[in-house]
């Protein structure tokens, strides 16, 4: 299936299906690192395979965990694309996912009770709207 390939612009967020446990939605700051990949066409630099994003400031209010686990972790964005490569490496596209993430915000009073939570960051918006990748 073909998906927009995401660059420099690109957006990621808590993939919610992710989280375990499942109970409540986990909130978090997502930056993208910078793009590893070459300029495809007029629309930015090209995220492929490997690239990290940042995500800090995790906390699960549903589960009273306001008390944010600063982070920052780094995980790496994980390619589905088979037949698109930007310089030898396969191109990230709209909905992949990251490596998972292990985070422990807490529960107040402080200094808290642990919450561990784990989940994966999706991109949510690839950045553009013309390029896309098989």
């Amino acid at each position: 299936m073909s998906e927009l390939i995401a660059v420099s612009g690109m957006t990621a967020t808590v993939d919610q299906s992710t989280v375990n446990p499942p109970a409540f939605p986990v909130v978090a700051i997502v930056i993208a690192d910078p793009p590893s990949g070459a300029k495809c066409s007029a629309t930015g630099l090209v995220y492929r395979d490997g690239d990290t994003i940042q995500v800090s400031a995790i906390t699960v209010p549903g589960a009273g965990a306001t008390i944010p686990d600063p982070g920052p972790y780094q995980p790496a964005m994980n390619a589905t694309s088979t037949k698109v490569k930007g310089e030898g490496v396969s191109v990230l596209r709209e909905g992949d996912l990251s490596d998972t993430v292990s985070a422990t915000p807490k529960i107040p009073p402080a200094p808290g009770t642990d919450y561990p939570v784990t989940f994966k960051c999706k991109i949510s918006a690839a950045g553009q709207a013309k390029a896309k990748a098989n």
